[in-house]
């Protein structure tokens, strides 16, 4: 089994780590915002003949391993993340090997 480490300082919860995790091992906590704002984003787009607003999409906050079973420990999450804001604790997997 593997874990995930964040370095919430530098986290900018771009999501990148969830969107090319392979297994869908990881996914990002949900803001549960108690301001004016809320849960949601909404965006618009921005071009030359229409300025039209997009579906809004839920805010989401930091990355979490969603299911450690899933996790194949292939690092992309880490190799991807814009500032290196996560690691993959390796030993986990190697440890429950050698006990099991």
């Amino acid at each position: 089994m593997y874990r995930l480490k964040l370095n919430a300082k530098d986290c900018v919860s771009c999501g990148i780590c969830m969107d090319v995790c392979l297994t869908n091992a990881i996914d990002m906590r949900i803001h549960r915002g108690k301001t004016i704002e809320g849960n949601y984003l909404s965006y618009l787009e921005f071009n030359d003949k229409t300025n039209k607003e997009l579906l809004p999409e839920k805010m989401m906050t930091f990355p979490f391993m969603k299911n450690s079973e899933l996790c194949n420990g292939c690092m992309v999450c880490v190799e991807e993340c814009p500032t290196s804001a996560i690691a993959i604790d390796l030993h986990i997997k190697a440890y429950n090997s050698l006990t099991h």
